[in-house]
């Protein structure tokens, strides 16, 4: 993949942590001249572009391809085809890209995970879960793949699955707590609320104020017919967060809730 698989590797992280986002900015007008001799610089550009003017990245990066500019210009694309939301046809890309024997492992194994978070945007949570598995073959100490692997088990509704993968997580990271919220979420799911509450208890002795958290602990609450204890974990999420989907999500809640009659 040339010497710019090492570029390549640095942006499949910085995207998958959203890091790209807050790095790149929306020029209003991007440089997007193609230099031969200094690939490079174009394909930083173009990256850049591609995020922050998604359409002009996408033809700078056809320009660029048409020149010869091979899997930096076709990844860049895959970057701009992300930015503009057409999820599929971004996961193919990355796929593809990934896919070719010139590609390292670390780069496949960025590149799996691009291709993972464009299908789970798609909601096509089967074809994450099928790139998410080859990208761990490439790199199974990488626990963010793991972590990776156990949302979209969950959005399968697999989750004995997502625990064992989440418990491969906090058993390096046992402070980490999106992965003790997700856990707590799948065993409120299965029904074993004592290990729910244990799990949302420690994320929020680590994150008092982590909404996601707190909604757990909210829904714990109600299925288990609190409702003080739920409306008491839900009004600080409206304290907190009053304008977040989270905060959505409890009016809803909270709606629901109050329309149900003790018997």
């Amino acid at each position: 993949m040339s010497v710019l698989r090492n570029l390549i590797l640095g942006v499949c992280i910085c995207w998958h942590s959203n890091a790209l986002a807050q790095a790149t900015t929306a020029e209003t007008n991007p440089d997007t001249t193609i230099i031969a001799d200094n690939q490079e610089d174009t394909y930083l550009r173009c990256l850049a572009t591609a995020q922050g003017n998604p359409e002009i990245g996408m033809e700078m990066a056809l320009r660029w391809h048409r020149l010869n500019g091979g899997e930096p210009a076709e990844h860049c694309q895959a970057v701009a085809l992300m930015a503009l939301g057409d999820w599929e046809e971004a996961a193919n890309h990355f796929e593809i890209l990934a896919d070719q024997p010139t590609a390292t492992a670390p780069v496949k194994t960025g590149l799996y995970t691009q291709a993972a978070q464009a299908w789970m945007e798609s909601a096509a949570y089967d074809r994450a879960l099928k790139v998410l598995n080859k990208a761990i073959v490439f790199s199974p100490e990488n626990r963010a793949l793991f972590f990776d692997r156990a949302i979209t088990h969950a959005a399968l509704a697999d989750y004995w699955s997502s625990i064992d993968d989440l418990n491969r997580v906090l058993d390096d990271t046992p402070d980490m707590v999106d992965a003790l919220v997700l856990r707590g979420s799948a065993y409120r799911s299965l029904d074993i609320p004592n290990l729910a509450v244990d799990d949302i208890n420690r994320a929020l002795a680590y994150a008092p104020e982590n909404t996601d958290a707190l909604l757990e602990l909210g829904l714990i609450a109600r299925d288990a017919g609190d409702k003080t204890a739920a409306r008491l974990a839900w009004v600080q999420i409206l304290e907190i967060e009053p304008q977040s989907p989270t905060a959505d999500a409890v009016r809803q809640h909270l709606e629901e809730m109050d329309l149900i009659t003790d018997p």
